[in-house]
């Protein structure tokens, strides 16, 4: 198993859920900088651990083990961007980026 593409895939659900490393390791009860290293392909989790990832992210374990998520499709990419830019926001800028994607989507 190639430890980096399953760490990038762990990050792609992590981050389609809108979850940080710190809450993905609170709901999985690993410690985050644990969350780091597997994101990192530095490690593989524990069988308990890929369990419990798997019902976070609410998806079958072949779907985690099989990276069936494509990181590089423009989309995904732009969103992935996108979120990570949301995570900076305080709540009143958050609040006005709603309303102009609102605005923009409508």
């Amino acid at each position: 198993m190639n430890k980096e593409l399953f760490g990038q895939s762990i990050k792609n659900y992590r981050k389609i859920n809108h979850l940080t490393q710190e809450k993905l390791a609170e709901l999985i009860e690993i410690d985050p900088r644990q969350v780091a290293r597997i994101e990192a392909g530095g490690s593989l989790p524990s069988l308990d651990t890929f369990l419990k990832m798997v019902k976070v992210f609410n998806i079958s374990p072949n779907e985690l083990l099989n990276n069936k998520f494509d990181e590089n499709t423009p989309e995904n990419l732009l969103k992935s961007d996108i979120y990570d830019i949301l995570s900076l926001a305080k709540k009143e800028q958050l609040e006005l980026i709603k309303k102009l994607i609102l605005s923009v989507i409508y």
